[in-house]
């Protein structure tokens, strides 16, 4: 009896100072729970909203391909194709609406100088007495295309968005073989279509810089020509076609 009582005179000391030595560390006040210990959220960053109108500058290179067909057998076949390309620049206006945080629509427009130039001999034709030669040249253009993007961000300043609608062009071709004093041409402003794509970027928010790729096809252009050296058919018919693509950069001011 006298070892039993010992032993647990000997766990009341043991569990006295425990709890002695667990008040001393915890202090006067309470465990904390579970729901003050959790941790505050960082307050979210301020979201890009694309709705509104904006304004800007676009520049940048076109390529592509033209070609010449022979409707009245001039030559006695159909045609031939040549490459073309230049440079463009011009202004944008155009309006976004955001719905919700994953979709952005609205119409675009621009308009400013495109160079078609290009030219190129008919290889059917390199003989002693010279080639038959096509030619194509532009200056004026515009579109107007509307727009559907989606942010790839959470925060929704980056935007990819793809693009498509007509595209008009002041195009000129022409057809001309020097040794038979023969020109066939014609100026006139031409619509066709456009498709195409790109992504921008928001920084703040007021501007954004964008790149976009396009692809435009030109509706035909019919001319003909006339030469004296054939009769008593001396007049003839052309058709001028061009298609090709456009890559730029822009830079836009939203209000």
């Amino acid at each position: 009896m006298g070892d039993v009582k010992q032993l647990i005179i000997l766990a009341s000391a043991l569990f006295a100072s425990c709890v002695v030595a667990l008040t001393t560390f915890a202090g006067p006040e309470s465990l904390p729970s579970g729901k003050e210990m959790k941790e505050v959220a960082p307050a979210p960053l301020p979201e890009c909203n694309w709705t509104g109108f904006y304004v800007g500058a676009t520049a940048g290179g076109q390529f592509g391909h033209s070609e010449d067909f022979d409707l009245d057998g001039y030559w006695s076949h159909p045609g031939w194709g040549y490459r073309e390309s230049g440079a463009l620049f011009g202004g944008e206006f155009g309006y976004n609406l955001q719905i919700g945080r994953w979709l952005v629509l609205g119409p675009e427009f621009d308009a400013g100088y495109m160079d078609l130039k290009g030219s190129g001999e008919d290889p059917n034709t390199n003989f002693s007495g010279g080639p038959n030669f096509g030619e194509s040249d532009s200056n004026f253009y515009t579109t107007l295309r509307g727009r559907v993007g989606v942010p790839l961000d959470w925060h929704g300043c980056w935007l990819v968005y793809a693009t498509g609608g007509g595209i008009g062009v002041n195009y000129y071709t022409k057809d001309y073989d020097p040794n038979e004093n023969f020109v066939g041409s014609r100026t006139d402003f031409d619509w066709g279509y456009t498709v195409g794509g790109g992504i921008e970027r928001k920084i703040g928010t007021r501007w954004s810089i964008k790149l976009e790729y396009l692809y435009f096809d030109v509706d035909t252009q019919h001319f003909t020509g006339h030469s004296p050296t054939f009769e008593p058919q001396n007049t003839f018919r052309f058709d001028g076609e061009t298609a090709g693509n456009i890559v730029r950069a822009g830079l836009n001011f939203h209000f």
